[in-house]
């Protein structure tokens, strides 16, 4: 269970350019899934690339159909410490997707990966050969996930959790890096939202 400490996330997180790009805007940009179309596209050869099944699935019918409603307003303030509302940020490639700031640059990212039908398998097979760090990690709520980010120093990570073989939810977050000069890991906090994420979406399905 995610505990109700703030999880404040500050600050900017450095463009490509070497200039200082909104923190949820960056969190975006790392969390993109471009599908491949040599790859499977049926359930029936899912999982593949070495993605692990989703033994007990979660019916989509779950997922709010705003992905802004995937947190509450008390978890978006339990996350960054003030209340702030979420704004739509779709990717056409991969889902619904819903960002949140603080006004100041910080922020985090929730996204559906529905549109490839491939879950997990499309984030093994594309995202894992982009990133130097992309890693299992313990499963969320039950459920098999993974988290990325392009290398150790990077203020950016994304924890990606496959509810289904054929569809997955991310949660994508950005740190400043004050934080990373102090050691923290943005992974940390991408796990916990994640997990809030995944709870609601379990209190859905049987409600």
């Amino acid at each position: 269970m995610v505990t109700s400490a703030v999880l404040v996330l500050t600050g900017c997180a450095e463009g490509s350019d070497g200039q200082a790009e909104p923190a949820s805007e960056a969190a975006a940009e790392s969390s993109e899934v471009e599908p491949n179309s040599s790859d499977p596209g049926g359930s029936s050869d899912l999982p593949h690339s070495g993605a692990p099944a989703v033994a007990d699935p979660l019916p989509k019918s779950a997922l709010p159909q705003d992905p802004c409603d995937a947190v509450t307003p008390q978890q978006v303030e339990t996350i960054l410490g003030q209340q702030a509302q979420g704004e739509r940020a779709d990717q056409e490639e991969t889902g619904l997707r819903c960002r949140w700031t603080d006004g100041a640059g910080a922020g985090f990212d929730i996204g559906y990966a529905t549109e490839t039908g491939q879950g997990l398998s499309a984030f093994y097979a594309n995202t894992q050969p982009q990133m130097e760090i992309f890693q299992a990690v313990d499963p969320v709520s039950g459920f098999p996930a993974v988290e990325y980010k392009t290398g150790h120093d990077d203020s950016l990570c994304t924890v990606v959790v496959g509810l289904a073989d054929d569809y997955a939810v991310g949660a994508s977050v950005a740190q400043t890096v004050e934080a990373n000069a102090e050691g923290q890991d943005p992974c940390e906090p991408a796990a916990k939202v994640a997990e809030l994420v995944v709870e609601n979406l379990g209190t859905n399905a049987v409600g």
